[in-house]
């Protein structure tokens, strides 16, 4: 089976990046303190600057996606319960985030840190503004998208994630390339899956118990989850 081409997303820059998301990224715990948002604050305007956001994804048949080695775990697969489609996506912040993280952390290691933590949260806005996009793109075809599901979660490997930028051609669409390790470069990037269906779906999120950080979460420190937040 055929996955089809990828095509592009186009997705706007966040006006601004989510302060309290980049805090619980930064190791905050309960309300950050007035230093760690001055700091944070600080290193936002700059790494905000820094982005090109771009985003590509491919619908491609449940079947197809199995077929290609994509879909390895149970967890994953019963995430796409009752659907026989799904949309792979891909987003990434551009390399000049990774270089302002950088240029952030020398000779100010907190302002390194933050950076990242903030590079962190503006991903994730922009992965959540481009699925905002592909909801758009479903309703108005009658369909429906479950919530995305990303490498790592649950027993879903982060080793699939060479046949999720191939499939995607990640790197000649929006420069997103994988190492031999499996890391994506620029590191700011997200991937994921969206199950699709032609009725409501929610999917299915994976338990703590399968998750790789399972022992070194931040969320169930705090006693709390990642879908929780």
């Amino acid at each position: 089976m055929q996955l089809g081409q990828s095509r592009t997303l186009p997705v706007e820059k966040p006006e601004q990046i989510d302060l309290a998301q980049a805090a619980r990224y930064f190791g905050a715990r309960g309300e950050p303190d007035d230093r760690t948002m001055t700091l944070l604050e600080t290193c936002a305007m700059p790494l905000l600057a820094a982005a090109t956001p771009r985003a590509v994804w491919l619908e491609a048949d449940t079947a197809a996606l199995a077929e290609a080695g994509i879909l390895r775990g149970g967890d994953v697969m019963k995430h796409l319960e009752n659907c026989p489609q799904a949309v792979l996506l891909a987003v990434t912040l551009g390399p000049g985030v990774d270089a302002q993280i950088r240029r952030a952390g020398v000779g100010d290691i907190a302002a390194g840190v933050a950076s990242d933590a903030l590079g962190s949260a503006l991903a994730e806005q922009t992965a959540d503004a481009a699925e905002a996009e592909l909801r758009q793109l479903a309703a108005a075809e009658g369909t429906y998208l479950t919530g995305r599901f990303s490498p790592g979660y649950g027993d879903w490997p982060i080793g699939v994630q060479p046949l999720v930028a191939a499939a995607l051609d990640t790197a000649r669409r929006v420069g997103l390339c994988v190492t031999e390790n499996d890391l994506m470069t620029p590191r700011k990037s997200v991937t994921a899956l969206l199950g699709l269906s032609d009725h409501p779906v929610k999917g299915h999120l994976a338990g703590c118990g399968h998750c790789v950080l399972n022992t070194r979460c931040e969320y169930r420190k705090r006693g709390k989850t990642c879908a929780s937040e």
